[in-house]
């Protein structure tokens, strides 16, 4: 199943492709490599980052980098990819269905993706801290659904979790009436965009974060990662799935592991309304959810990743013994 192609690596950081249930897999670590294994003195933490959609690692670069400031040295800290989300190099050879309607880019494929990555990379006695952000809050809850997998969790942190009706926010309504029609019309542009000069394509990229969005420079890369039109397409495919997918709660899995699950809730979230959090917080009294205070965005990573980072780095540090 494994596959390391084009390893990057920083004096901390480390980036490659895996092979992850037959699809080429970013994954970047910062700390020890998902492949070595557990800390030779006994440490077992290991810290596994599932990102919001999209799924593209070198978005959260910053936000593990602060997170991993907070833990001792020996505790590893991955950010795993979605499939299909990050092309592998054009150099490398990979003989697969590669289309949007693949089942492996999928909300289910998704699902499958994560649980092969956890059989395969994750050792069997590690002390697993998961942090899941947006949709990767659920994906951590299907994960729990495996005992034996659960055992291992010492604690999940779920940022601005879209976790329950995604659909009804103000978000999904934005997505689901406008994005979605607007669609073939943002694939088609994507597509232009490819033939820009590489030059110019980081300059466009820096000038729309700058002046519309509100992101710096550490968000160029992984921006243009995913004006790739296939990637585009997958990211939609997934987000049209959350939508009809993502409804009820999963209230026995949150019972069961209420002293597992930390949850943390935006104030002015499009996608986490604070009735949500009101709701959780009724229906499950016993579980630790907050409701942030500090002004921080959905999308996180692109101007809060320090803070954001720090705050969960702290939280994993007072359970690493």
């Amino acid at each position: 199943m494994s596959m390391l192609t084009l390893f990057k690596k920083t004096i901390k950081m480390q980036q490659a492709m895996l092979r992850c249930n037959g699809v080429p897999t970013q994954v970047i670590t910062e700390g020890r490599w998902v492949e070595e294994g557990l800390s030779p003195n006994g440490h077992k933490d290991v810290v596994l980052v599932i990102p919001g959609n999209p799924g593209i690692p070198t978005f959260y670069t910053g936000f593990i980098k602060a997170l991993k400031s907070c833990l001792p040295t020996e505790t590893p800290v991955w950010v795993l990819g979605h499939a299909g989300h990050v092309l592998p190099p054009k150099m490398l050879s990979f003989s697969s269905e590669e289309d949007a309607q693949c089942r492996a880019f999928s909300l289910q494929g998704q699902i499958e993706h994560k649980v092969a990555f956890a059989k395969e990379y994750i050792p069997k006695d590690a002390r697993v801290h998961l942090v899941g952000h947006s949709i990767g809050a659920w994906l951590i809850l299907k994960l729990l659904e495996d005992e034996e997998f659960a055992k291992r969790v010492v604690k999940c942190y779920l940022l601005f979790p879209t976790i329950e009706y995604m659909a009804e926010t103000r978000s999904g309504i934005f997505f689901t009436n406008i994005l979605l029609r607007l669609a073939p019309l943002l694939f088609f542009l994507a597509w232009i965009f490819t033939f820009f000069p590489t030059i110019i394509r980081n300059f466009l990229v820096r000038i729309f974060g700058v002046l519309f969005v509100g992101f710096g420079s550490q968000s160029v890369q992984p921006v243009l990662q995913l004006i790739e039109p296939e990637v585009l397409k997958r990211v939609f495919l997934m987000a049209k799935e959350e939508m009809q997918q993502v409804r009820e709660m999963d209230h026995e899995i949150v019972s069961k592991y209420s002293d597992k699950l930390w949850l943390y809730y935006g104030a002015t979230d499009g996608w986490t309304p604070v009735r949500y959090y009101d709701r959780l917080k009724v229906k499950h009294p016993h579980v630790d959810a907050q409701l942030c205070k500090r002004g921080f965005r959905h999308a996180f990573v692109l101007s809060n990743e320090k803070d954001v980072g720090k705050m969960v780095g702290d939280l994993i540090n007072e359970t690493i013994h």
